[in-house]
């Protein structure tokens, strides 16, 4: 772990200058504040930023879920993959050590294996960092807040929003000091601890440049035991480092920088022939790593009468590896696979708002903007057993230029049309080199390259008409065409003859209606949203082999739709107690299509859509004191593929939370799967047991039990 070594030491010379000057300045700001009692400061509204316009989230005309850092804590969430399983129709693949390939409405990548390009349908931001298709780094410490979108974001995101948006916010700087040391405990050999704090850097003027800093380090042993090894090789070793400055140099621009680095070296062992979930037998454990660094550049500029300027600039390169024991076993063909990849994403965004109250002509507020977007990934790709050295290395390109526009008309003081378009010019180009050492006659076969393009030009936009039934009532439809972009197939394995180089772009029509409010002087919130989506053109990933040896590729279905219903809601029984709950519902399906290698898929549901998932959950909590909570979180089976017809079982899990919350310091006792649950996080369906190969359904398992303890204090 040499980067989180050089960027702790440097963190950590950073922190204790800072904390240093944390006293004199809390003490300056007056109206009876002290280092023991800071001015009260009031919270802003809650607000959903990963849509083009940021807004209330009462008012958002849209289905979203937001768990603020209440909801959080309360949860003792550390990471995003401890709420995936509770947002409505949102779902995840396992065969990695953390979440990483997200769904959203049945839409969505579940892998990226050697030879996939990094195509994702699922946006995937930490503020205005884009690691989409990486969200393994996704720690939830000194986050302010989870936001999901579903449904086609093709206004804000274009190509890679198909499905919907993921972003997590985290704390901003404040103009007084403020910081959070937290350490926990738990089964599997859970240690964690982490350290945030942030303040003015000008005490003199404490608004004109602020930071906040953040680091996290947690272990655990990955919940497997390698019998053949007598090793956690399945353990996880995660390191995060964020931070955040903001600088308001007058009253015309305003400057937000952040920086994330992050270093996960974790391990990668969790499958089994007999599909115990407890104990692995492999001789040569895997691993899962990711290193990142990544940083972004938000400036505004209000300086036009009417109009706001933004522009928004980051980048990030991440290093990964993933790696496996092919046979899973000691005694069987000795494959083992690594991959490593290093990929480079740099964003550029320029936009023009309507200020408040600016109205030109019969239009109530606007958006105009570019985006551009580049992407390159190269791999290195290597299957060794005692017969043969099989190599691949890859190289992809993708450039997006995008202009986009937004626009809403007020026909009377309640009602409002906002119509938004997109237009993406998309090219990308790559190429594979298959190679193979045969170690008996120690010879080679020869190189085998491709080098497949594709561009195309993509429309995508909006209609929504909402609509306030009351002050507390927001009703509203809405027409979205998405679109996921086609693309090329780099995996030099595949047979040209038959298997496509390039793919053609899916293109989706989504309708919803929906109405969200809130009743009895607050003490009552809902939403629910319907859906109808239907798509042409399905994009489906593919695979052909046995064993350690498979190629892999992606290519058109035929038709495809789903339709169903979100909803959530809170009622405050007291004004400490309180109970929630939420309700998905999902019908799909795939229509029956043969491939030109011969493949078949459909005729059933499409990957990834259960029938149903729904929370319940009570919550206590007085601000001081004693503090609970408990949810049930239940889930319906779901296929994991298109192209095989093994289904991850149904599933009901409980989670609880008993803590004790005095003066600044917060103890809590938390369970997550308290009843112990046995269910899947990916199932796969193949031959991997010498001499025949049959075809067998493997199980990955969730996490079981887990119970421990978190001590955190604020100043």
């Amino acid at each position: 772990m040499q980067l989180p070594n050089r960027i702790l030491a440097l963190i950590a010379l950073t922190v204790t200058a800072l904390v240093a000057r944390a006293q004199p300045v809390r003490q300056s700001l007056g109206d009876g504040g002290t280092a023991a009692d800071p001015t009260p400061v009031k919270l802003d509204t809650l607000r959903v930023t990963a849509d083009l316009w940021a807004m209330p989230l009462a008012r958002i005309p849209a289905s979203v879920t937001v768990y603020d850092e209440a909801a959080l804590r309360a949860g003792s969430v550390r990471h995003f993959g401890d709420l995936a399983d509770q947002i409505p129709n949102l779902t995840w693949t396992g065969g990695t050590s953390r979440p990483r390939y997200l769904q959203i409405r049945g839409i969505g990548e579940n892998s990226q294996f050697e030879g996939e390009t990094p195509d994702s349908a699922v946006r995937f931001l930490v503020d205005d960092l884009d690691f989409t298709g990486l969200g393994t780094i996704a720690s939830a410490f000194d986050v302010q807040q989870v936001e999901v979108l579903r449904g086609p974001q093709a206004g804000a995101f274009g190509a890679n929003a198909a499905g919907g948006v993921v972003r997590l916010v985290t704390n901003a700087p404040t103009p007084f000091w403020t910081g959070r040391a937290e350490a926990g405990f738990g089964g599997d050999s859970l240690r964690t601890g982490g350290f945030a704090v942030g303040g003015p850097l000008v005490s003199a003027r404490p608004e004109q440049l602020m930071m906040r800093v953040a680091v996290q380090q947690t272990n655990n042993d990955g919940f497997r035991r390698n019998l053949t090894l007598n090793e956690d090789t399945n353990a996880r070793d995660e390191f995060t480092a964020r931070l955040r400055l903001t600088w308001n140099p007058n009253d015309l621009w305003r400057w937000a920088a952040a920086v994330l680095a992050a270093d996960f070296d974790n391990g990668y062992d969790e499958f089994a022939l007999d599909n115990n979930g407890r104990y692995t037998y492999s001789d040569q454990p895997g691993f899962d790593t990711q290193e990142s660094l990544a940083a972004s550049l938000r400036g505004t500029y209000r300086g036009w009468d009417g109009v706001r300027f933004t522009t928004v600039t980051s980048g990030a390169r991440t290093d990964s590896r993933y790696a496996y024991d092919d046979d899973w076993t000691a005694a069987s063909y000795m494959g083992f696979s690594d991959l490593t990849r290093r990929r480079w994403v740099v964003n550029q965004e320029l936009r023009l708002d309507s200020e408040p109250g600016a109205t030109a002509g019969g239009i109530s507020r606007w958006t105009l903007g570019a985006f551009y977007s580049d992407v390159d990934e190269t791999t290195r790709y290597t299957d060794t057993d005692p017969d043969n050295i099989r190599g691949l290395k890859t190289a992809y390109h993708s450039a997006n230029t995008a202009l986009f526009g937004q626009l809403g008309h007020d026909f009377t003081p309640h009602t409002r049309l906002v119509a938004g378009l997109r237009v993406e010019q998309l090219e990308m180009d790559g190429n594979g080199t298959k190679t193979r050492y045969r170690a008996g006659p120690r010879t080679f076969d020869p190189v085998v390259v491709i080098r497949p393009s594709f561009d195309d030009t993509l429309v995508g936009g909006k209609l929504t008409l909402e609509h306030e039934l009351g002050d507390h009532e927001l009703a509203f439809v809405s027409l979205t065409r998405g679109y996921k972009a086609g693309g090329i197939n780099i995996d030099a394995r595949i047979n040209p003859a038959v298997d496509p180089l390039t793919y053609g772009t899916e293109t989706l029509w989504n309708w919803e209606a929906g109405m969200r409010g809130h009743w009895l002087d607050e003490r009552l919130t809902g939403e629910f949203t319907a859906f109808y989506l239907q798509r042409q053109d399905t994009q489906v990933r593919d695979s052909a082999g046995f064993g350690g040896n498979y190629r892999f590729f992606t290519d058109n279905g035929d038709k495809s739709h789903g339709y169903g219903l979100e909803a959530a809601g809170s009622y405050a029984l007291t004004k400490n107690w309180s109970v929630r709950g939420s309700l998905a519902l999902m019908r799909s399906e795939l229509e029956s299509f043969t491939l030109a290698n011969g493949n078949t898929g459909g005729g059933r549901d499409l990957a990834n859509t259960p029938h149903y998932g729904y929370t319940l959950g009570t919550r206590y909590d007085a601000g001081r004191g004693f503090f609970g909570s408990a949810e049930l979180i239940g889930r319906a089976e779901q296929f994991d593929s298109n192209n095989q017809n093994e289904a991850r079982r149904a599933f009901r899990v409980v989670n609880a939370s008993l803590g004790y919350a005095w003066s600044r310091w917060t103890f809590t006792l938390w369970a997550k799967n308290l009843l112990d649950e046995t269910y899947d996080k990916r199932v796969y369906f193949f031959g991997n047991e010498d001499p025949d190969y049959l075809e067998t359904r493997y199980e990955n398992r969730a996490d079981p039990r887990q119970v421990g303890g978190t001590v955190s204090y604020r100043f």
